[in-house]
């Protein structure tokens, strides 16, 4: 159950992600949109990473192969509104975090599948939000009026960090994270007239 929730996440986070960039190409320059780009890419492909070598155990060729098809595809998606160079720091971000998230998913115990999931779902989750909120602030600090030309900068750099909308990230981390807890929950809760296991089985391998 957890691991379909993660997929969910994955791909619904990620599709937020290239749309806000593309509402805010205009003010995504330089090396704001690289690192927006880079971040997104790697982080996203870390996790599909993650993923595909958890469904595709025993198969690190299939997991890494399906993975950098992603890591084009993301890398492209959320470079393409920025600029050429968003784009190769994107994939190239991507390839890192889809080759080291298949190797990574394919050594954990699947008995583990459930802790490494959750962690890595929550670190998806904030560093996706970071990124968000970045390109608000970002936004914030280009829409304040400037009184003269000359003094652009240091009213720029004096001016406070965006407003934290508190209801949008109640929905945007915490919503996620108590899904994520009730999945684990109910995935680790034995089914009605199912004896707990004892952890035995686990050494007959």
């Amino acid at each position: 159950m957890l691991l379909n929730i993660s997929i969910l996440i994955v791909f619904i986070y990620t599709v937020l992600c290239i749309m806000f960039v593309q509402l805010n190409r205009h003010i995504l320059t330089n090396m704001t949109g690289m690192v927006v780009a880079m971040t997104t890419g790697l982080m996203s492909n870390l996790t599909i990473g993650v993923i595909l070598g958890m469904l595709f155990a025993q198969s690190l060729v299939v997991s890494t192969g399906i993975s950098i098809l992603f890591c084009f595809l993301i890398g492209y998606l959320i470079g393409r509104p920025l600029s050429l160079l968003a784009v190769v720091e994107g994939i190239g971000g991507g390839i890192m975090g889809g080759v080291h998230g298949a190797m990574l998913g394919e050594m954990i115990p699947k008995r583990q599948w459930d802790v490494m999931l959750f962690i890595m779902d929550a670190m998806f989750i904030a560093v996706t939000a970071l990124v968000i909120y970045l390109i608000h602030d970002r936004k914030h600090r280009e829409g304040e009026p400037v009184a003269a030309v000359s003094s652009v900068k240091e009213k720029r750099s004096a001016l406070p960090a965006a407003p934290v909308r508190t209801s949008f990230w109640m929905i945007y981390i915490v919503l996620p994270v108590v899904i994520l807890c009730v999945a684990a929950w109910l995935g680790h809760s034995p089914s009605a007239g199912e004896p707990p296991s004892s952890g035995h089985e686990m050494h007959s391998m």
